[in-house]
Parts: C-alpha cells; structure tokens; sequence
C-alpha cells in the first residue's frame, strides 16, 4: 500500500470512532472466516460493524484520539475494531455472547462514548439489561406506589358510598 492509501484508512478509522459511541479493540487470531462472518452479521444487524485494519494504522489514528490511554495494549496480535453507532453497549453484548460460543475471539478493551474500559470491565459492560428494560424497570418502579395509592384512595370511596346508599336504605324503611 502507498502512503496515500495509507493516510486515507488513518483518516478512515478516527472517522469511524468519531461517529461511533462504541469501540472494542478485539483479537480474532484462531476464527475461521465463517465465524468472523457470522459476527459480522449479528453487528450489522445492531447498527454496529467489524473492520480489521493493520495496527501501524490503528496506532496513527488514534495519536491524537486515545484521552491518553496507551492503545498499544489494546492490540495483541490481529486486531479488529468494533464501532457501535447507537446504542453503546450493544455491541459488547453481541460480542459477549458470540465469546461463550467462540473463545477465539479475545476482548482487549475500547472506548464508551469517550471512556475507557478494559477486559475487565467488559464483562460487567456487557451485562446491563438494554436501554429499553431499564426503561421499563424505571416506569414500573414509579408507578408502583402511583397504583397502590390509587388503589387505596378508590378503596376509600368505595366505603364511603356503601356507608351512604345504606344510610339511604335505612331512611326508605
């Protein structure tokens, strides 16, 4: 490759981080292309994507973008980037799960709109419930009182018209 080639994928990949939420710095040395593939599948279908460049040029690119973390360690051996465009975590769940079927796949660390996270980290990352359940959880954890207080109140005025339409029988008779 030429050194233009080059300077386009450098400015290629920090395109790439800017516009993403997500990066996971992953090693693929063992998988067969079948399973890359699979991978890549299961990514794209969650808006995010799975590109592997050589790490001189992962390194270039992220001169000026790694908050002064030292990448170097996030690339052992072949590396493959995982950008996540909308939500962050879903890709790191894909990720996760296509690990307990593949353990070729090694997770070295990324980024989380900006923040670093390692290997160890990832695992926990990986484990929060989607945006869309903690939703849900928030909303029942609110309206749970809300009903029960309803609930009560209706109760209330329940025995306050029975107290009524029996006083209401009693001067009838």
């Amino acid at each position: 490759m030429g050194i233009r080639e080059n300077e386009e994928i450098v400015k290629e990949i920090s395109e790439r981080y800017k516009k993403s939420n997500s990066l996971c710095f992953t090693t693929f040395l063992g998988l067969k292309s079948a399973q890359i593939n699979e991978l890549r599948r299961s990514l794209k279908r969650k808006n995010a994507e799975l590109r592997v460049f050589k790490n001189t040029l992962i390194k270039k690119a992220f001169a000026d973008e790694a908050n002064g973390e030292n990448i170097d360690e996030l690339m052992k051996g072949p590396t493959a980037l995982v950008f996540g465009y909308e939500d962050p975590l879903q890709p790191l769940k894909i990720i996760y799960d296509f690990r307990g079927k593949n353990e070729n796949l090694v997770v070295n660390g990324g980024f989380i709109e900006g923040k670093y996270f390692d290997y160890e980290t990832f695992g926990q990352l990986a484990s929060i419930p989607p945006k869309e359940e903690l939703y849900s959880k928030m909303l029942t954890s609110i309206s749970s009182p809300l009903n029960k207080l309803v609930f009560v109140l209706s109760g209330v005025t329940r025995k306050f018209m029975v107290i009524l339409s029996e006083i209401a029988k009693q001067k009838e008779e």
